[in-house]
């Protein structure tokens, strides 16, 4: 099962994902990204937050904003 890492954004901040997470394809991580945005959006109070999801090789394959 391929690993995805969910780097998050937000402000002047950037918080990489060192450990990721095994899901079967990239529509199942498109969809953990998104439900991991509004908790965090929620839980923090912030106006912008996005997060960039990188497959085990770095290379991002999409952005969830």
């Amino acid at each position: 099962m391929p690993r995805y890492y969910f780097h998050v954004h937000f402000d002047d901040h950037d918080e990489p994902d060192l450990n990721g997470l095994e899901l079967p394809n990239l529509a199942t991580a498109i969809e953990e990204a998104r439900r991991a945005r509004a908790e965090l959006m929620t839980e923090n109070e912030l106006d912008q937050l996005w997060l960039e999801i990188a497959d085990q090789n770095g290379r991002v394959l999409t952005k969830v904003a």
